[in-house]
């Protein structure tokens, strides 16, 4: 079976172990979360059918995945919650690899070394991150956002020759991620038909979306809210309760009212002025500053790329909401835990992976070239990203601390290669995405235009 594989296939598989390896050492040493208790009460009522012994405001997803290895353990909560973050990291890993790699067939077809390349390195940033690695061990349903987020994109965009059952896995990606995170499946969707929209301006060029995948991913949603509204108003009486509760949040913990006017106000003021900024902080903690400006440039460089375009509407609109909660307040004068934002990491990851590839192929192809040196700097930089991790792992206490003495070099080492890769290859259009099939449109209009 491995002679079937390819070289960067084998590299994969090598980043995948470490990955296990990683996550098995999580699943052992790193203390469960308080947020278990949530999903362990709602998965208990769920095995009951007793929805008045449900007791969480939180949707089921996540506790769905949790019976059945209640089962497996013997009823060993906390142990259930973890292997289901440790099973959803695992194949958000393995996942990462084959879907980033099919995104990226689009973008230069299937004979180009490019493709595997971009899924290599996404899958390596995501097994190697210490968050997705650590939210193994405090099971957490973050692991599973990643994942569903990732193949609502693979079949809403991706995938595009689609039969009954690519659409019936379509709708439950977005069911499925509405109940885990009734925000996140909100903004999918919000994100979706904003891009649908949008896109049938003059500017945009590529073919849209279906109305028939905007119409399944509107009832997906629709119908995995009214559900859990419907089981909200049985349990507790109040439909929306789950948004009442992140109200509550809102009045207890920033002592802010969003049922009000000047509340809704302030709050977007605080997100504007301290929660994206924190985020952004929280960026360059977790991955590297040099490498989250270059996403941003990329995004700016290539909105009217398809893809771009959605990732820009789909993490744009959550990366807004959630700056909303980022922000400190008069009560906590620390920001929120950044574990609310590691669901659209696998996007960022692939958006900058994308020209760190068109450097190593450019520089492969050219005569005479260093590419040594481009590809030794990138290896150093891989390196200190991973160390990196592993230290802010044991060092990391839920709340963006200053840098640590120890951790700075690893900062700035990262933040200096990347730096070197990007001045060595100045030169170079590696920020500039062009789908194939944008490429193949062009030809034609050439031909075309030629007179015989």
């Amino acid at each position: 079976m491995l002679n079937s594989l390819d070289k960067i296939d084998k590299y994969f598989i090598i980043v995948l172990i470490i990955g296990i390896i990683l996550r098995i050492i999580s699943l052992i040493f790193i203390p469960i979360g308080p947020d278990y208790i949530s999903y362990i009460n709602a998965a208990r009522g769920i095995i009951e059918f007793d929805y008045y012994k449900y007791n969480s405001f939180r949707p089921p997803g996540f506790s769905i995945l949790i019976i059945p290895f209640l089962f497996i353990t013997m009823n060993n909560y906390i142990l259930s919650a973890k292997l289901v973050s440790f099973s959803c990291s695992i194949l958000l890993i393995i996942y990462s690899y084959h879907i980033f790699t099919k995104a990226s067939i689009k973008l230069y077809g299937k004979n180009e070394k490019k493709p595997k390349i971009i899924g290599l390195i996404v899958s390596f940033l995501i097994s190697l991150n210490l968050y997705f690695a650590v939210n193994t061990g405090r099971g957490l349903r973050e692991d599973l956002l990643a994942l569903l987020f990732i193949l609502a994109f693979y079949f809403t965009i991706i995938k595009e020759e689609m039969d009954l059952k690519d659409n019936i896995y379509l709708a439950l990606s977005i069911s499925f991620l509405s109940l885990t995170l009734l925000s996140a499946g909100l903004f999918f969707v919000a994100g979706i038909i904003l891009f649908f929209l949008i896109s049938k301006l003059k500017i945009f060029k590529f073919k849209g979306l279906r109305i028939k995948k905007v119409y399944i991913i509107t009832l997906a949603f629709i119908s995995a809210f009214a559900f859990w509204a419907l089981f909200s108003a049985l349990s507790v009486g109040n439909p929306l309760y789950n948004w009442s509760r992140q109200g509550s949040f809102f009045k207890e913990k920033h002592d802010l009212d969003l049922s009000t006017m000047d509340g809704l106000i302030e709050a977007l003021l605080n997100a504007l002025i301290l929660g994206i900024p924190f985020e952004i902080y929280y960026l360059f903690l977790l991955i590297s500053l040099v490498f989250t400006f270059l996403v941003f440039y990329i995004l700016l460089k290539n909105y009217k790329q398809k893809q771009v375009l959605l990732i820009i509407f789909i993490v744009g609109i959550n990366f807004l909401y959630i700056s909303i909660f980022m922000a400190p307040s008069k009560i906590i004068l620390i920001p929120n835990h950044p574990r609310v934002m590691i669901y659209f990491f696998p996007f960022i990851f692939y958006l900058g992976a994308i020209p760190l590839t068109n450097i190593f192929i450019e520089f492969q192809e050219r005569k005479n070239s260093n590419l040594f040196d481009i590809k030794l700097i990138f290896y150093l930089f891989l390196i200190s990203y991973s160390v990196q991790g592993i230290l802010y792992w044991f060092d990391y206490h839920g709340y963006p601390p200053p840098i640590h003495i120890i951790l700075l070099p690893l900062y700035l080492i990262d933040e200096v290669f990347l730096c070197i890769i990007l001045i060595k290859s100045k030169k170079l259009e590696h920020y500039l995405i062009k789908e194939i099939v944008d490429l193949n449109s062009n030809q034609q209009n050439k031909s075309n235009n030629i007179k015989p």
